[in-house]
């Protein structure tokens, strides 16, 4: 059984999926170095045949699930990825960035830490580095790189601001508590659900890993 569930929303993604199966493979080998037991649903919405095609290469591995849906919200598709999970924890993974196996299991082992006191479900978020590109004649240029570092959990600043970025762990439980990410954001539901989170008093963790690389 898994330990952590990830979720990838996919929505006309042929230009990032390359690369992204390779992190994604990159994943898998830094997590079989360190007993990371995971899972990607890969919610394909109205995938091509291009998509489906370059998404064999991880078919023979177990780990790897395919979902095929119509277009939805990628809240949705989070939502269904939580449902779906065969693990207590979840969290998401963009196919334009770069997830880091060492701060998943980091953030599992502070989960794991608190045993069954966090009755309202738990949270885990982390710092991470976020870059911002501009195309220029068809070739990306990177014009920003900075380290996100997370404020301490506060609740009014919680409910107030978002801060738990991109790559945020949460379990199962705290999804069933509060509820599922709201459909009808596109772009910003996961701060919504944050601050319904932190009003309900679900744990918030903060790790000191740095979880990944954002891009914008």
């Amino acid at each position: 059984m898994p330990e952590i569930s990830i979720t990838t929303s996919m929505y006309k993604t042929e230009a990032h999926l390359p690369k992204w199966i390779n992190h994604v493979l990159t994943f898998a080998q830094e997590a079989k170095e360190i007993g990371l037991n995971f899972e990607i649903n890969a919610v394909a919405n109205d995938p091509s045949e291009t998509e489906l095609s370059l998404l064999e290469a991880l078919k023979p591995y177990h780990w790897f699930h395919l979902h095929k849906v119509a277009r939805e919200p990628i809240y949705a598709s989070w939502n269904r990825g939580a449902q779906v999970a065969n693990a207590p924890v979840c969290t998401s993974w963009n196919v334009d960035d770069i997830r880091n196996a060492r701060a998943m299991k980091a953030g599992l082992s502070l989960i794991a830490a608190q045993g069954d006191s966090a009755e309202h479900g738990i949270v885990v978020y982390f710092p991470f580095i976020y870059k911002r590109y501009i195309n220029i004649f068809n070739t990306d240029i990177l014009i920003k790189r900075i380290t996100v570092n997370p404020p301490t959990f506060e609740k009014k600043e919680f409910i107030e601001s978002m801060h738990i970025g991109p790559f945020f762990l949460f379990t199962k439980k705290a999804h069933q508590r509060i509820g599922g990410f709201d459909e009808k954001y596109t772009i910003v539901g996961d701060y919504e659900w944050q601050a319904r989170a932190a009003s309900q008093d679900v744990l918030f963790i903060k790790s000191d890993v740095v979880s990944g690389i954002f891009t914008n």
